[in-house]
């Protein structure tokens, strides 16, 4: 037999272990690939990684977190429930305390312990399921036409306002709709009485890659309106000074009318100062980036799908950014590359790589300001891609064929999201079976 090949200094320590020399050995006469298999499973342990240097953020609020509250507490700060329930339920996560799915293998006595997700809005590793989830529903809606990327941002000087009342990331969705909507209303009032409509899917991102407070909207808006009768027009004439000087006008209005409603009045007061100041210097409006460049292949449909919903369900930075983490001096180390960057061609003229040393009480405080609401909702249908919208698509050619939603959907499992990304299939044995369900073995934490 062929020995296999791993250049991963973790393979030789496993491989002074003795239990692991039989576990691999048995892997090794079951086929070549059956062993790397369990080579991959034994890289991927959890205390593995940790050997290799891996830095978690569930890690770092495992040991932080408890003094952080406190911290706040003394402060006199309270934290939003939704943060704490999140957070929490993060902590937990594959925790088997709360309860496992038990599995065995029918040819030995091997078996498999699989810990729950935790389903949180803040979790590295359902976060990725979530988003994959949710960029699988937004293509089973796009219809066959090219599709235009929007993104909508706000001025700096609002940010306060969105970071102390989350109910307003409603009223920035609703002024995105109110300038597609009217855009093409304002056309003639035939395109009206017909309810003639685009279709897009608007998301929200909170921050950018500094992890600072930012809300902004990435929409995805099809290059065509459908009305009542079902006839299909192109539309690809976005006029940029109309989109940031409407845009600007719809939010100002909205925030005015929702402060009004809820009587904020000393915000209220302080807000229209900011909306007097923004009339006389922004006279281009609000900055929203709407490229020409035309999208109508699958690919890149896709991936803009994929960038709209990377952070739907998702700290606000990769793990991979940590560079090293102190737990007893409470220092996190990590890295940025900034968005400025990306437009500039001429690597001298680039900011570069921002590095950042902070606390771990700073670090924390930092991500959790990103986590929603639960009744917040970060990806909205609007047009005739809406919910419940009127408008009748079901005679359009769908971009994506039962085919490749099939595939993507396939992705889903977790079996085959492990086999993608970390090249090992959990219920796979080391003998070659495939490991096998027991429901009375597994144990589920009973809530009273």
């Amino acid at each position: 037999m062929c020995p296999i090949k791993i250049e991963t200094k973790l393979y030789y320590a496993h491989a002074k272990e003795l239990s692991f020399k039989f576990q691999l050995l048995k892997a090794a006469r079951s086929g070549y690939s059956i062993q790397e298999n369990e080579v991959n499973k034994l890289n991927n342990l959890k205390y593995a990684r940790k050997e290799n240097g891996q830095i978690t953020i569930q890690e770092i609020f495992k040991n932080h977190w408890s003094e952080f509250v406190n911290i706040q507490k003394a402060k006199g700060k309270s934290i939003r429930q939704s943060i704490l329930k999140n957070v929490e339920k993060m902590i937990h996560c594959k925790d088997l305390s709360l309860g496992y799915l038990f599995f065995e293998c029918p040819k030995c006595n091997n078996f498999h312990i699989q810990g729950l997700s935790c389903h949180s809005r803040f979790c590295v590793s359902c976060g990725k399921k979530y988003r994959d989830a949710r960029a699988f529903n937004i293509m089973k809606r796009c219809i066959s036409v090219p599709h235009r990327h929007i993104t909508w941002t706000i001025s700096e000087d609002l940010r306060w306002l969105f970071q102390k009342y989350k109910d307003l990331y409603i009223e920035l969705f609703s002024s995105v709709d109110d300038v597609l909507k009217y855009l093409i209303w304002n056309k003639s009032k035939a395109s009206r009485k017909r309810n003639e409509r685009l279709g897009y899917i608007s998301s929200l991102h909170t921050f950018g890659r500094d992890m600072k407070h930012n809300p902004h909207i990435h929409t995805l808006v099809t290059e065509c309106t459908i009305d009542n009768t079902k006839k299909r027009k192109p539309y690809s004439y976005f006029n940029y000074e109309t989109l940031r000087k409407a845009f600007m006008n719809q939010l100002l209005k909205r925030m005015y009318r929702f402060l009004k409603r809820n009587k904020h009045c000393k915000d209220l007061i302080k807000f229209n100062d900011i909306r007097k100041n923004l009339y006389n210097t922004k006279d281009n409006g609000f900055y929203v980036n709407a490229p020409q460049k035309e999208v109508k292949n699958k690919n890149q449909i896709k991936q803009i799908v994929n960038y709209v919903c990377r952070y739907q369900a998702h700290p606000a930075m990769s793990e991979s950014r940590i560079i090293s983490y102190d737990k007893d001096k409470g220092i996190v180390y990590y890295y940025y590359d900034p968005h400025e960057d990306d437009a500039i061609l001429n690597d001298s003229d680039k900011i570069g790589r921002q590095y950042v040393t902070e606390s771990v009480y700073e670090f924390i405080a930092k991500l959790i300001i990103h986590i929603p609401l639960d009744n917040i909702h970060l990806t909205r249908y609007y047009g005739f891609y809406a919910n419940h919208s009127s408008l009748d698509i079901s005679n359009q050619y769908k971009l994506f064929s039962f085919y490749d939603l099939h595939k993507v959907k396939s992705n889903l499992n977790w079996r085959t999201r492990l086999l993608s990304s970390y090249h090992y299939d959990p219920l796979i044995c080391s003998c070659g079976a495939i490991m096998k369900i027991v429901p009375s073995h597994c144990y589920f934490l009973r809530i009273p």
